[in-house]
């Protein structure tokens, strides 16, 4: 019996020694028509039993952000002391504020 030249020699392995006929043969095993509507679903079937993630802060204790216009001269300054007592910028502006409102909240020596 003859064997006929193969179609594709460059195909890997046994594919490269096989024949038209072989190769339809072979591949009509993959041809049935293929439907996902019947799939069970696989990616979050079931929830996290725990929730991921940082813990939710509660309404009083999350920080809001503020935006205030400073002189530069101020604000270099204000960069200077913070990092002098090894703070961040707003680290020595809530202690400010801080600071401002305890004295405030005393009473003042009246003249």
């Amino acid at each position: 019996m003859k064997r006929t030249k193969p179609l594709a020699p460059w195909l890997p392995g046994r594919f490269g020694r096989m024949t038209r006929e072989e190769l339809d043969a072979e591949s009509d095993q993959y041809d049935a028509e293929f439907s996902a509507t019947g799939a069970k679903r696989v990616a979050n079937a079931r929830p996290h039993p725990r929730r991921r993630g940082r813990p939710a802060k509660r309404a009083n204790e999350k920080a809001a952000r503020v935006l205030i216009t400073i002189p530069p001269e101020l604000l270099s300054a204000a960069d200077a002391a913070a990092k002098k007592r090894g703070l961040t910028r707003a680290g020595l502006v809530r202690q400010a504020v801080v600071d401002w409102l305890s004295r405030q909240a005393r009473p003042r020596k009246s003249a």
